[in-house]
């Protein structure tokens, strides 16, 4: 099956806000993972007396675990009864954020994560800006680690209202902002009874609801172009 029969969607956000999680989440419990896969990465935290975390399902699939961070796009496939996808996942460092462009210019949505926690951070805006430039317009947010804020309704506001805000400056409505957990599993496939006063989509409704646009033949032309340092080569050379 070609890429082009996929739905592109980039997932964004500050660094350690948890889109690594999210990800290994939706693969998980979408049944996408290779055979016997979450048993393995299991099996390998236990080894090393380290608790899982569904993070290291994509660490695993990358096989960039010792690195600690994403430095280039890494590309995950699930499927729902809709439709199948293609989830582009974008590296959250400033010093990679070439490579976030590179990988939002090929989506036709996105997933933008917020810590709420830790709140709305430059590279969340900086990330948003981004995709406003490249004419992503199909936007929705993610208060993820909500259960570190105990599910709190007066921080989940204030994020909505903030982050609304710097939006519409930049030309952007965003469909949805849904407050889960990755680690927990709130909100991600279904309603959360932790969270009974948000009547929102979870992660995968809004997904499936993101609508499929015709080819972009006609839209304005963009090109994304990555510019490789000397060093970077040498690396690839194998010098």
């Amino acid at each position: 099956m070609g890429s082009k029969e996929f739905f592109k969607i980039v997932i964004v956000g500050h660094v350690d806000h948890g889109k690594s999680t999210i990800i290994g989440r939706l693969l998980s419990d979408t049944g996408s993972l290779p055979e016997g896969k979450l048993e393995q990465v299991k099996e390998t935290c236990r080894r090393n007396s380290r608790p899982f975390e569904y993070a290291f399902l994509l660490d695993a699939l990358k096989n960039e675990q010792k690195q600690g961070i994403t430095i280039d796009m890494a590309r995950c496939f699930f499927k729902t009864k809709k439709r199948n996808y293609l989830i582009i996942d974008a590296p959250g460092h400033i010093e990679f954020l070439k490579n976030m462009v590179t990988g939002a210019a090929r989506a036709e949505a996105a997933l933008l994560v917020i810590d709420a926690n830790e709140g709305i951070k430059e590279n969340s805006k900086r990330h948003g800006y981004i995709l406003s430039m490249l004419g992503v317009k199909q936007i929705a947010v993610i208060v993820n680690k909500f259960d570190l804020v105990e599910y709190s309704r007066d921080v989940y506001e204030q994020i909505k209202e903030e982050y609304s805000k710097f939006l519409e400056n930049i030309g952007v409505k965003p469909l949805s902002f849904i407050p889960a957990s990755g680690r927990l599993g709130d909100n991600m496939i279904e309603k959360s009874p932790s969270i009974p006063w948000f009547d929102g989509p979870t992660i995968l409704e809004q997904i499936d609801l993101f609508i499929q646009k015709p080819e972009k033949e006609n839209q304005p032309f963009r090109m994304p172009v990555r510019i490789f340092t000397n060093s970077q080569i040498s690396e690839m050379r194998g010098e």
